[in-house]
């Protein structure tokens, strides 16, 4: 068996680590690889994977939507998302899922039940988590026009972008953008002032980031990405495998590397 992550950049991923622990706690032999994919390249590489060269991939930025076209069919979540970070074989059917939302929802629902939440960003990741997201949810994006796009899609709301938004109204407030990994591991969306709100990020390398560090020293809660990150995988490692992963050994897994980093 021969999986793969695909993205751009794609060198700080550890999805190659976790897979490939899993393969081996599994018993099956097995590799799960990096590919850096330029834009042009993204369609050859799907021809790739049909010819069963990979039995499967996960996407990341900048592909969760960029891939869709190439695919037979989505599941229902990546369909409702327009985004996919998982492609399986069902069959001879090249099947998008997106395990980002329930991976998320499942590490939230173990610190909070939310009932207001504010989204920075209106991506892919994005797209995955808000239809998963109990009770409001407001959604900041840089580009005003897509943020007010994908909250009228899901029926939610939408802000003006500024780093300086009052957010004392918000119980959770997820950063889901790119901001706080390299190269732009010393910036944060958002300055977190007057709230007393989870302040979460789907980033897990570096971790933490710069957004979670000012939370905890200005004494807030606070959930990285790891735990979603271990989560979202293991529903993609299942779909590709058949075997539900060991999610304590994931999770101690990324983070010993991550300490070592």
């Amino acid at each position: 068996m021969h999986f793969a992550v695909i993205g751009h950049p794609i060198a700080h991923s550890l999805s190659p680590m976790l897979h490939e622990t899993w393969l081996k706690a599994a018993g099956l032999f097995g590799c799960y690889t990096m590919v850096d994919v330029e834009a042009e390249e993204l369609e050859s590489l799907v021809r790739q994977l049909r010819t069963r060269q990979l039995d499967g991939i996960n996407v990341t930025i900048p592909y969760k939507s960029a891939i869709i076209p190439f695919l037979d069919r989505l599941e229902p979540a990546a369909a409702r998302a327009g985004a996919v970070n998982t492609v399986y074989w069902d069959g001879d059917n090249l099947v998008g899922a997106n395990t980002d939302g329930t991976g998320f929802a499942r590490a939230l629902a173990s610190r909070t039940n939310a009932e207001r939440t504010l989204v920075i960003g209106a991506g892919g990741a994005a797209r995955g988590i808000i239809p998963m997201l109990p009770g409001h949810v407001t959604i900041m994006n840089r580009t005003n026009q897509t943020a007010e796009r994908v909250a009228d899609e899901f029926g939610q709301h939408a802000v003006a972008w500024s780093r300086t938004i009052d957010l004392t109204s918000y119980d959770v407030i997820i950063n889901t953008t790119s901001v706080g990994m390299a190269p732009q591991i010393e910036e944060t969306p958002i300055d977190l002032t007057a709230t007393t709100a989870l302040i979460c990020d789907i980033i897990y390398r570096p971790t933490p980031t710069r957004l979670l560090r000012e939370a905890t020293a200005s004494g807030l809660d606070t959930l990285d990405g790891v735990l979603m990150f271990v989560l979202q995988a293991a529903e993609a490692f299942e779909r590709f495998t058949g075997h539900k992963p060991d999610i304590a050994l994931g999770e101690q897994v990324i983070r010993k590397q991550l300490e070592e980093l």
